[in-house]
């Protein structure tokens, strides 16, 4: 996983949030993960596909 000091314009509690919707996604069955991202819509963003890559 990529470190969140990476995303250095971020705000701290941005990337917790990021990195908790990532581990939720992956501790989901198969096939929940679009109920998920369509519950956290305000975290899906060009921060959270930084924090991701």
């Amino acid at each position: 996983m990529v470190s969140p000091t990476r995303c250095v314009a971020m705000d701290e509690h941005r990337v917790q949030a990021y990195l908790s919707l990532i581990q939720k996604l992956l501790d989901c069955p198969s096939g929940e993960e679009p109920q998920i991202l369509d519950g956290h819509l305000a975290l899906v963003d060009e921060g959270f596909v930084q924090v991701c890559e």
